[in-house]
């Protein structure tokens, strides 16, 4: 038996859902004061109400809405403080040609 979930035509893909999976298991690793878990609360109940009605579009936006809140994440470019501190690469001033 599906899932409404996997029915097609719900508008809720294997894609969405995986970010569902991924956001709400980063939830616990976010670090808020207390007084700022009011709106992640309620972003969370939304995409819980779409969830459970099966529209597909809500939850898109619930998505949306606490991936907004979410903390920023380190992605890969980020460079390593140490590669600004020892003036790694060329990022200014320099035509990059050497002298």
């Amino acid at each position: 038996m599906q899932s409404r979930a996997d029915s097609p035509g719900t508008g809720m893909e294997a894609a969405l859902l995986a970010r569902v999976r991924e956001l709400l298991d980063d939830l616990p690793k976010w670090r808020l004061p207390h007084a700022a878990w009011s709106r992640p609360a309620a972003a969370v109940e939304a995409l819980a109400a779409a969830y459970d009605a099966g529209d597909g579009l809500a939850l898109q936006v619930a998505v949306a809405r606490l991936e907004v809140l979410s903390p920023p994440r380190p992605s890969a470019t980020d460079a390593p403080d140490s590669a600004l501190r020892d003036g790694g690469g060329d990022h200014g001033g320099g035509n990059g040609a050497g002298a």
